[in-house]
């Protein structure tokens, strides 16, 4: 539950990015001023923005459009500081768009991960109705499994399952 509630904080905070935020960094290429399809959800103005929103993306996919879009924000933020009183509204409309974007894609990310927790929370609740409903029978397999020392084989293979899906989990966030 910890875990869940960093993980909304993150998002929450970095998604909302403003510009008092953000200083002197690199500033990006003038390509990365567009929206590119890639990007995680634009504003909703016409169908060819809200299609790439409907697709969902990989972990790295989101990354790589987070980053991008920050670059973009961290460029706007520099021309507005520098701008003309008279180009000012049209960047900060600009800015806008993409901060309303990255909270958009805040916002799906942090839905995407309570659905998952939910179903991770609903095979957990299911595992302990079925063990509930043999609780007598656990507890002998269980005092069985650690006199014949399957408990500790089953502990192994335990272990080294779950460092194979944290590997392939940084994986897929690469």
């Amino acid at each position: 539950m910890k875990r869940l509630l960093f993980v909304l904080l993150s998002v929450c905070l970095a998604g909302g990015i403003t510009a008092a935020e953000l200083k002197d960094t690199d500033a990006g290429t003038p390509a990365e001023c567009s929206l590119p399809a890639e990007s995680a959800p634009a504003v909703k103005k016409t169908d060819e923005k809200s299609a790439p929103a409907e697709q969902k993306q990989t972990p790295a996919e989101q990354k790589k459009a987070f980053k991008t879009r920050q670059k973009r924000i961290k460029k706007l933020v520099k021309q507005y500081k520098k701008a003309k009183e008279a180009d000012k509204p049209a960047i900060k409309a600009k800015l806008a768009e993409e901060v309303s974007a990255g909270v958009d894609a805040g916002l799906a990310y942090v839905k995407d991960r309570i659905a998952a927790e939910r179903t991770n929370l609903d095979n957990w609740e299911n595992k302990i109705k079925a063990d509930e409903a043999n609780l007598e029978q656990v507890k002998a397999q269980r005092v069985e499994d650690l006199l014949s020392g399957v408990a500790e084989k089953k502990h192994k293979e335990a272990k080294k399952a779950w460092k194979k899906q944290l590997k392939e989990a940084k994986e897929k966030l690469q």
